[in-house]
């Protein structure tokens, strides 16, 4: 049930009186809820009474709270989500005696990414203030790592939790008011499991065993029967049948090959190049790696929530229903494309495009400084919409208002329309808007979809794909590969689920954020950014080729323009869109919040910046700034500037060449160091920036130990910016005659200082 402040609270068999356990989730784009959801529902599951609150509604309730399950990620540099910043200073308040939370007992799971610098660094965080402030950790914390792979940290933790968390909870009803804690030993013991659980899926050697609790698995067979299904709609006040789930008087090899004729039709308008029905059998992800005779472990089906019924209403829906945007410093405004200019050469590996948004008349509704960044509010590809319509076999449908409700009695406690859905729209609006339909199919998704296959052996293949035992095969073909859900759908044909099925599992779309390479002091009524056009061939699980979402959108903009064009040159350099009366491309965009990603408000701090490729955009923005303030202030001194730029060659993708070198040579810039990874020959004899940042190690060295010098990285989260780290620390040992654990701490201290900055994605 919900209660009145919104709390959403859970309550298992057998269960009276208060709340056992309240669990908190602090998420920026779903998925700790998502998490701490299936967390309670495990709780309920188990006769336990649970709180399920966003970490916004906590306040100082943790006066109030015995036993705490937090699920946490983690954002920006390190930082706690948006919901969770109030409950952060909270914690963080001074001079709190060490004992104020010695009567809670608590545990922490951990979102993170292993790519970024601070890893977990807000759950760590946590973990760390309560035990400093008296807490007593009943079960081992746990650190999810979405580099590698979330479930494989998180299914093990969970299902050591619950027992655990039942236990503990018998224990401290027995022994009040002795200690909250659980033994020592059996803590050991507990992370002892998740370690070796964890060790186990990563080498993807151990097959798992049904030694599962039976409230927590089914044992099955590919021996099963399909479970029939069948949802009722209304359109327009009458009876219809939901042909997402069946298709009233085929046979399957009907509507397979319907459906294959449907999506061909859309290959077709849009030249699409499929996989053919051949190539589709041979891939590895269809393929079954356990004999039919084998035992597989399958998690629990989520109880379906939504129906849906189709209306005759037109009413508009808003923009992903209103909801907070991750991370926003401004509303939603409407920007303008007034020009775009391709910045690499035509035989350049990747194409890197600038575009420049004219912002509103009303300046006050987005004001930004350099180094900000903001989001672009997207929708899916309307070819990748149609293809899904297609599958789902409700292109015929898809335009008419539908409203979204919650079956009756429903087995999901607390079940609510999610937030990001209207209640009241087109599920076309919805697949375009709404959801990510190229979101990687997680495990409940895959569990739900298996009941809506027909075909034995596309069935046994999704058992085992979500399987306790094919948990190898899981990481490997699926998230390994980037799979998404329309390669899912194309891959498996027979899979035929209703449209609720996705509504009820897929996670939202987010906005896309780009850094801003302009200053304000220059052109404060416009802004430029800076790009790759993601390019996904049509390899392993990819069944069509196809470009990034936004980037994409924005390279279709360029390309169809450049197309009309009739200045050959022209076409290659830049488009004037205010040149075309009859050409309007806008954009819903939003300012980001920026912690510390600025320049220094002391003008003679030098300053250090390391932006190779697309990473430059931010420092482009920097010395325009530098060039408008050294400008009206000829007087001041300003510190030592230096930038190291690298890409892979020098004359097909060296990104703002005319523009650095200009700023180089007025002084803007004191120096410009280039790396051309693929040349044969560099200027200095570097490969990539951090050889460049090695060479010059004696002057770095002594600016950031001597001259308080800030540094800013910018760029690949994955590769660039940890051998960035490495070369700084290289530098300080070699430079500063120290040890390593010297330099770390002094990068560390950097760091939390806001001396070293990073700005960087994977």
């Amino acid at each position: 049930m919900v209660d009145g402040a919104g709390i959403v609270v859970y309550t298992g068999e057998g269960c009276e009186g208060g709340t056992d356990v309240l669990v908190v989730y602090a998420s920026q784009t779903g998925n700790a809820k998502a998490i701490a959801e299936e967390v309670v529902e495990g709780c309920c599951g188990a006769g336990l009474r649970g709180e399920l609150r966003c970490c916004s509604q906590l306040g100082q309730d943790l006066h109030n709270i015995s036993c705490l399950v937090l699920v946490g990620s983690t954002t920006g540099d390190g930082d706690p989500p948006d919901t969770a910043r109030e409950f952060w200073r909270h914690l963080h308040q001074k001079d709190q005696p060490v004992d104020t939370l010695s009567h809670l007992s608590y545990t922490v799971l951990g979102l993170g990414d292993t790519n970024y610098t601070h890893f977990c660094n807000f759950g760590k965080t946590i973990d760390q203030k309560l035990q400093a402030l008296g807490g007593n950790r009943f079960y081992a914390c746990g650190w999810a790592d979405d580099g590698t792979g979330l479930e494989i940290v998180i299914e093990p933790w969970i299902e050591g939790l619950i027992p655990t968390l039942k236990t503990f909870l018998t224990k401290r009803e027995v022994s009040r008011p002795v200690s909250n804690n659980v033994s020592v030993q059996e803590q050991d013991t507990a992370m002892e499991d998740i370690r070796e659980r964890v060790l186990s899926s990563k080498v993807c050697e151990e097959k798992f065993t049904n030694d599962v609790n039976p409230s927590v698995k089914s044992t099955i067979t590919s021996a099963n029967n399909l479970k029939a299904s069948m949802n009722s709609l209304t359109v327009n006040g009458e009876a219809f049948e939901d042909r997402t789930s069946i298709i009233s008087g085929m046979s399957d090899s009907q509507v397979d090959e319907k459906r294959a004729y449907s999506i061909d039709v859309v290959a077709d308008k849009y030249n699409i190049d499929i996989l053919s029905p051949a190539d589709l059998q041979c891939l590895p992800v269809k393929l079954c790696a356990y004999p039919a005779s084998a035992k597989l472990t399958l998690p629990v089906q989520a109880p379906p929530y939504l129906t849906i019924v189709y209306l005759d209403d037109s009413e508009r829906s808003p923009i992903q229903s209103d909801l907070p945007l991750p991370s926003a410093a401004s509303e939603v405004v409407q920007a303008c494309v007034i020009s775009a200019r391709k910045l690499t050469k035509v035989d350049a590996v990747k194409t890197a495009l600038e575009v420049t948004l004219k912002l509103p008349k009303e300046k006050d509704r987005f004001v930004y400084e350099p180094g900000d960044s903001f989001g672009i509010i997207v929708k899916n590809p309307v070819k990748d919409v149609e293809i899904l319509l297609n599958l789902l076999q409700i292109s015929d449908i898809a335009d008419k208002i539908c409203e979204l409700s919650i079956i009756p009695n429903t087995k999901k406690r607390s079940a609510a329309v999610p937030k990001f859905i209207p209640s009241k729209s087109s599920v076309k609006y919805i697949l375009e808007h709404c959801l990510d339909i190229r979101s990687v199919p997680k495990k409940p998704l895959i569990r739900t979809l298996l009941e809506y296959t027909s075909n034995s052996s596309e069935k046994r293949r999704l058992q085992e794909l979500v399987s306790k035992e094919g948990a190898s095969e899981y990481s490997k073909y699926v998230r390994g590969a980037s799979l998404t859900l329309l390669d899912f759908l194309i891959i498996f044909q027979s899979c035929k689920p209703p449209v609720t099925t996705l509504l009820e599992h897929l996670p939202q779309l987010q906005p896309r954020a780009y850094s801003i390479a302009t200053s304000p002091l220059v052109d404060s009524e416009h802004i430029s950014f800076v790009f790759n056009i993601v390019e996904i061939p049509k390899e392993n699980t990819v069944t069509y080729s196809r470009k990034g979402i936004c980037t994409g959108w924005l390279a279709s903009v360029y390309n169809e323009l450049a197309h009309d064009t009739t200045d050959f040159n022209k076409m290659f350099r830049e488009l004037i869109i205010t040149d075309r009366p009859d050409v309007q491309v806008c954009a819903n965009i939003y300012l980001r919040s920026n912690q510390s990603f600025r320049l220094p408000k002391n003008l003679a701090t030098p300053i250090v910046m390391v932006g190779p490729g697309t990473g430059v955009a931010p420092f482009v923005g920097f010395l325009q700034h530098r060039q408008r303030l050294m400008a009206t202030k000829p007087s001041d001194v300003f510190g030592d500037s230096w930038l190291f730029f690298g890409c892979r060659n020098k004359e097909q993708d060296f990104l703002y060449k005319e523009e650095l070198e200009r700023f180089h040579e007025q002084g803007i810039l004191n120096h410009l160091i280039v790396s051309f990874s693929r040349d044969s020959i560099t200027s200095d004899g570097s490969k990539y920036v951090q050889d460049s940042i090695i060479k010059h190690g004696a002057v770095l060295s002594s600016l950031l130990l001597n001259s308080d010098a800030v540094v800013y990285v910018c760029g690949d989260a994955q590769n660039m910016a940890k051998d960035v780290f490495e070369a700084f620390v290289s530098i300080l040992q070699t430079n500063s005659d120290i040890t390593e654990i010297s330099a770390r701490q002094c990068l560390a201290k950097m760091q939390i200082d806001k001396k070293y900055l990073q700005d960087v994605w994977s």
